[in-house]
């Protein structure tokens, strides 16, 4: 390797050389001066590229700097293969149409295309980390981002060094003179660099194109005519507010203006930013290294919270916040959705800032849109502006308790008067305090980025391109824009006022809005926002406390709910790796004023330790040096397209024999009566529009058109991902299609746009639906109940979220169900959407034009699959069992839909996959008779969600097993079925256990498929189901019971005492004995129950998991229940008699009432209902039944004696039964004080409370001593009559009064 990398180095420098000797004869001294320079620099950085562990990051690296050698020195033009692409927010027509313009402007002067990609901007972070994630193959160039995701991407490595760019050291660097760097606030320059802790020292990552502060806003108009003084505290701001509530101001609707702007729609994510705006004075005090959120000196004890939540300070921030919210705007509730659009989290506050505009509300905190807003509003020139208020209290961190601010601890603080207003004119001693302010540079305001992974060109280029969108002027069109969410960040920004007022803001609202915007970026105690991996999760964390802060919840209340979920999440131990992360990225932010500390001594540049290369020899094997270099540069493009599943020229190469090779298949539904309805003409350009969106997307994605026929595509993919990520790109494509009219015209090709619909009435309160022991579900859990509708919120970003140890990351279903009924989650779909118009707010476009279908498959496993043609220009087809079920799938499909094979679901990267797109388990399916049974997988991107609302059944022969959208949600019922004695059959023969269990989750599996049920889990000895009717649950349960007495059970396991076979031998009047199975290899107990569940999909297997206290409740019945028993809550009992009587009577089902139980983990006691059926028993497979031991006689009676109203024992019996009772009975029901004087329940129960004929028939009752005979017990059951009695050969015994 070492030789080799000599040999390269050798190539190298006689290319330098050859440059050095062309150029002698026509350049200058001068220039040849530039360009020893130059190759001095290029020297260095190739002597540094020998350090690559390996031969193809050597070969990338070395063409690299030979390009950008060639370009710096030699102005050598390199012609781009295609375009420069980056990703840009979303902001709004007039900012959106802003960087187009700047887009095609670069373009006509570089000659360089420019090709933006507009994203929502609440969404671009974690569309660039997730491209840098799964290190797309056509990933952006560059983007403009959001600064508060910059720790997750600079750990990704994704930013590009761009220090040398604003800072040129040895080479001239025209990208610095564009950007004017010395014009960036200072603030700005340092929040722009990021701590590399490997070298030591801060880089440049990111260009600034915007600037966040919060300010106070307030009208100043009503302030001078009211004598009010502008608030210097919260406490103030607080007592202010309330006199202008008494003022009586009107705002525009003639309604009184309320006194404050907070908005307290969750959605609007602007809860968080108003809650540190408050706490920061009181928490940061001795400048922006002591930090808000985290305290420093504990964030690397990982046996410690670092988390600032429970102290005096938040408490203190809570209380204030909750007296502005209720002196803000009632008209909007918590759970409203957003109506500000195209806005990242911090410049959602747009709403409020055009209610303080229009005087809707008096006094408020915001960003740059407080001001703007001003431009055109009626109260213009009467714009007050102020620095965000202080405290004069702060938080020692000791202690946990608030002190009064001194010189001392407070040293960025200023002395004010006690009181405010003017000064007191009494001769008297002024009584001063001394007043900290901590301005808060929410969000941080937009930044530019160049992607380190993309080409060298392509870094370039985006340089320049980034450059010059930083530049002076094009950063005045940006801030000028009155529409625009950018704000002042240059030093001529805030001094330049009379460009401000050239383009129409009034003089004196400008004046006051720079100069405190420009005091509160140079102030030495501001406080900058988090910067970490987790940030949206922290920031989740605060918004769902403050929403329940909102809705009821008390101050306390809040404090520990937020400290206890940050408690769970940082000192968790398998998140050892992200708290040490955390720490590495949250100390270097906060340091940004401190680069000296972090950096320690700094050290040079380094020299050349080797001393220079000698040029004159390598000058004189210049020819041969020279087709080495071609050679060595083919190798090179080779290496990287290769990785990138392309040849030598670009193109794709053919994916061959392998199992991940998947094939795709498109079809466009009902395409033969959209044939019908068209011209010719539109027929033409639907295929045509249609074909090239999809081949545009193909080269992306590293996949090969095997085959095009009319409107279906045969695609071939390397990897089940690249077919995924194909067709979700590929469905919201399509939407972006300019279709012709004549197409959309077209019921089935018209545009559909959907609302998500919020529920009308209060939904039932979250402590209803889960236990206590429940894990709390908020901040988490509230945002989690709405992820599958917009009109229920967002979901919980995943990047907070499965990077940090979730187990398996969830996707929660609707709750927009009421609590008493029960629906499919198909049904629960239908219902949060409705129908919208292009004109109605928060609306979704999810069809336009042809509804495209897509079936995968993986695995492609014959040569005679593949055929390549000469005649074709050399394409290669495939054929065969992959494609047939390709297009089986594809044809299932409803249009719009993405369906996978199991094997292609298998194969998916789903944990990396899922916060961005949902896969939906759509059951079992049979879609020929040719083929076997397939599991079907729904795929979908979270921004078509409305889709689920149009999903319809899959087009198959037959659907074998129901699938998540026939999952129950609202009011269910739900069975815990247990083997007994399961973990004990694992410990005594696994293989003969597990074949057991396997007949068992069979059996059970197609019981339930009878009745409808839906299978929620299956583990070992485990089967939990749900259902929409609780008459179907005890039915299964029960018909469980028989099924498993009939199967063909293996010998080995039929010998152990937990399985053998139970004979119960009853004699009749005449004196025959009739003998019934009781027991028959595995041996069943049930729990059923019935209430509200909060029932989420889960991201991994795209099935539905369920929570809630009838979960809790139903297992603990289950635990209780003896062998073979069927128990049930009364709320399930009353439910299935009064819902389904006639088919509980029809199967022959009673139920008896065994009183109120306390279960462990249940607050309220609960009725609890035996459950039995009457049905044909198996006859006994032998002549003579099995005899109880005397042993088990005395352990019976031992147990009867022992509890009240069970005085009698077992004697004589005249019934033989079986063994294996050890255990059985384990945590059968007792009974208590609440059961109305009903005794224990009877060994007879544990052996006959299955399905036998008996045990149908017979309640609670003891045998009597020496008589062979039954008792009937008080409570019993009241069919059991002397004619029932006869029927079944039982004699009863006389009650013993």
């Amino acid at each position: 390797m070492a030789a080799l990398r000599q040999v390269l180095l050798g190539l190298v420098c006689a290319l330098v050389a050859m440059g050095m000797v062309s150029g002698q004869d026509t350049t200058s001294s001068s220039t040849s001066d530039n360009k020893l320079l130059c190759m001095a620099e290029m020297v260095s950085n190739i002597e540094t590229s020998c350090s690559k562990p390996d031969i193809q990051g050597y070969y990338v690296a070395l063409e690299s700097l030979l390009k950008d050698y060639l370009r710096k020195c030699f102005h050598t033009n390199f012609s781009s293969s295609r375009a420069l692409h980056t990703m840009l927010p979303d902001l709004g027509d007039s900012v959106t149409d802003y960087f187009k313009n700047v887009s095609e402007t670069f373009k006509d002067s570089e000659s360089v295309e420019v090709v933006p990609t507009f994203v929502p901007a609440a969404q671009i972070n974690s569309e660039i980390e997730f491209e840098l994630e799964h290190n797309l193959t056509n990933s952006h160039d560059g983007w403009v981002l959001d600064p508060m995701g910059m720790g997750s991407i600079f750990n990704f490595d994704g930013f590009q060094d761009l220090t040398a760019t604003v800072k040129p050291a040895v080479i001239a660097s025209n990208a610095s003179d564009i950007i004017k760097w010395d014009d960036v606030h200072p603030y700005f320059q340092n929040t722009s660099t990021f701590y590399d802790s490997a070298q030591r020292k801060f880089l440049v990552v990111t260009l600034p194109l915007d600037g966040n502060i919060k300010l106070l806003y307030y009208r100043r108009d009503i302030f001078e005519a009211n004598n009010l003084t502008v608030p210097r505290t919260w406490e103030e701001v607080v007592a202010v507010a309330t006199s202008l509530s008494r003022l009586g101001v009107l705002g525009p609707d003639g309604r009184p203006a309320s006194p404050f702007c907070f908005d307290r729609r969750k959605d609007c994510h602007q809860s968080y930013f108003d809650l540190i705006a408050i706490l920061a004075p009181y928490m940061q005090y001795n400048g922006s290294s002591q930090g808000v959120i985290f305290e420093p000196s504990t964030i690397r004890a990982f046996d410690r919270n670092p988390a600032l939540v429970d102290n005096a300070a938040m408490a203190k921030a809570l209380t204030l916040y909750s007296a502005l919210i209720g002196l803000s705007p009632m008209d909007y509730k918590v759970e409203d959705k957003c109506d500000v659009v195209g806005a990242a989290p911090a410049d959602a506050g747009r709403a409020m800032a055009q209610r303080f505009a229009n005087g809707t509300c008096l006094m408020g905190v915001g960003l740059g849109d407080f001001f703007k807003a001003f431009k055109t509003s009626p109260f213009r020139g009467k714009l007050g502006v102020a620095l965000m208020p202080g405290s004069f209290e702060v938080l020692n961190r000791t202690s946990n308790q608030l002190v009064p601010c001194a010189a001392d601890t407070c040293p960025f603080g200023t002395v004010v008067p006690a009181q405010p207003g003017p000064s007191a004119s009494d001769g008297g001693p002024s009584i001063t305090r001394v007043l900290n302010r901590a301005p808060f540079a929410a969000g941080g305001g937009w930044v530019a980025a160049v992607n380190a992974r993309t080409p060298n060109d392509y870094r370039n280029y985006s340089i320049g391109f980034f450059s010059h969108l930083a530049s002076p002027a094009e950063s005045w069109q940006r801030v000028l824009l009155p529409e625009s969410s950018f704000d002042p960040y240059r030093l001529e920004h805030f001094s330049n006022l009379a460009r401000w007022n050239e383009s129409g803001y009034e003089p004196a609202d400008t004046a006051a809005y720079l100069a405190h915007a420009n005091e509160s970026f140079s102030h030495p105690n501001i406080v900058l926002d988090l910067r970490t991996p987790g940030t949206k999760l922290f920031r989740d964390i605060y918004e769902s406390g403050l929403a329940n802060l909102t809705t009821g919840s008390s101050v306390d209340s809040v404090v520990a709910l937020m400290n206890q979920t940050f408690y769970k999440l940082l000192l968790d131990p398998q998140q050892k790796q992200f708290r040490s992360l955390l720490a590495d990225t949250y100390l270097a932010t906060i340091n940004y004023n401190n680069i000296q500390n972090l950096n320690g001594t700094a050290g040079g540049d380094g020299g050349g330790g080797g001393g220079s290369p000698s040029w004159l020899p390598i000058a004189i094997v210049l020819p041969t040096v020279g087709a080495l270099l071609l050679i060595a540069a083919g190798v090179v493009y080779e290496v990287r397209n290769n990785r990138k599943h392309k040849n030598l020229f670009g193109k794709v190469v053919p994916p061959g024999v392998g199992p991940d090779t998947t094939i795709l298949v498109t079809e466009i539904q009902d395409y033969n009566q959209i044939v019908d309805a068209l011209s010719s003409e539109a027929v033409d350009r639907l295929l045509k529009d249609h074909n090239d969106c999809l081949r545009r997307l193909l080269l992306r994605h590293s996949g090969y058109e095997g085959s095009c026929e009319a409107d279906s595509f045969v695609l071939a993919f390397h990897s089940p991902k690249d077919a995924l990520l194909f067709a979700m790109e590929a469905q919201a494509a399509l939407l972006n299609v300019s279709w012709p009219d004549e197409l959309l015209s077209l019921g089935c090709c018209s545009q559909l746009w959907v609302q998500g619909i919020m529920p009308t009435a209060k939904p039932k309160a979250l402590d209803d639906i889960l236990d206590v022991s429940d894990e709390p579900i908020t901040p988490a859990g509230a945002s989690k109940i709405k992820a599958l509708t917009p009109g229920l919120g967002s979901h919980l970003d995943g990047h907070g979220h499965g990077h940090f140890g979730s187990s398996g990351a969830t996707l929660p279903s609707l709750v927009n169900v009421p609590a008493t009924e029960t629906y499919t989650f198909s049904n629960a779909c239908r219902r949060a959407w409705k129908e919208a118009s292009k004109e109605d707010s928060n609306k979704v476009r999810i069809f336009c034009g042809p509804r495209v279908r897509m079936g995968l498959h993986a695995g492609v496993h014959s040569e005679h699959d593949i055929s390549h043609s000469k005649a074709d220009g050399g394409r290669t087809t495939y054929s065969g069992d992959t494609v047939v079920l390709a297009r089986a799938v594809a044809q299932a499909a409803h249009g719009g839909t993405v369906l996978l094979s199991e094997e292609t679901y298998k194969k998916l990267p789903l944990e990396r996959l899922w916060d961005k797109y949902l896969v939906l388990h759509m059951g079992e399916h049979r879609l020929r008779d040719t083929l076997p049974n397939l599991n079907l997988y729904h795929a979908l991107n979270r921004t078509l969600e409305g889709r689920l609302a149009y999903v319809g059944p899959m087009t198959s022969l037959l659907q074998v097993d129901p699938g998540v959208l026939d999952a129950p949600v609202g009011c269910v019922t739900v069975a815990f079925m247990n083997v007994v004695g399961a973990q004990t059959l694992l410990s005594w023969n696994a293989d003969v256990a597990q074949q057991a269990i396997k007949i068992f989750h069979t059996v059970v599996g197609d019981e339930l498929k009878r009745r409808k049920g839906y299978l929620v889990e299956a583990v070992d000895g485990l089967f939990l189901a749900a259902f929409q009717r609780p008459s179907d649950a005890i039915l299964w349960a029960l018909e469980c019971n028989e099924a498993m007495i009939k199967q063909d059970w293996p010998e080995d396991l039929l010998a152990h005492e937990l399985c053998e076979e139970l004979v119960i031998s009853a004699p009749t009047k005449e004196g025959e004995v009739i003998n019934t199975v009781v027991f028959r290899g595995l041996r069943l107990k049930t729990g059923v129950d019935t209430g509200q569940v909060l029932g989420e999909v889960h991201a991994m297997t795209g099935r539905m998991t369920y929570r809630g206290k009838v979960m809790n409740r139903a297992a603990r019945i289950a635990s209780t229940a003896s062998t073979g028993q069927v128990l049930c809550s009364s709320d399930s009992w009353q439910l299935a008699m009064s819902a389904d009587s006639q088919v509980m009577l029809a199967n022959k089902v009673s139920g008896t009432s065994l009183g109120q139980f306390r279960l462990k983990g249940v607050a309220e006691k609960i009725e609890i209902h035996h459950c039995r059926k009457v049905s044909n028993v198996a006859p006994a497979r032998r002549a003579s039944s099995l005899v109880m031991s005397m042993a088990d006689h005395w352990k019976w009676e031992q147990h009867l004696s022992g509890h009240g109203g069970g005085g009698m024992g077992m004697g004589g019996m005249g019934m033989g039964m079986g063994m294996g009772l050890n255990g059985n009975g384990n945590g059968g029901l007792v009974g208590n004080g609440d059961m109305g004087g009903m005794g224990v329940v009877g060994p007879e129960d544990v052996l006959l409370g299955g399905d036998s004929l008996r045990g149908a028939m017979l309640s609670p009752r003891s045998f009597t001593r020496g008589t062979g005979s039954c008792r009937q017990r008080q409570g019993s059951d009241p069919h059991l009559d002397a004619a029932n009695a006869a029927h079944l050969g039982i004699e009863l015994a006389a009650d013993d009064n």
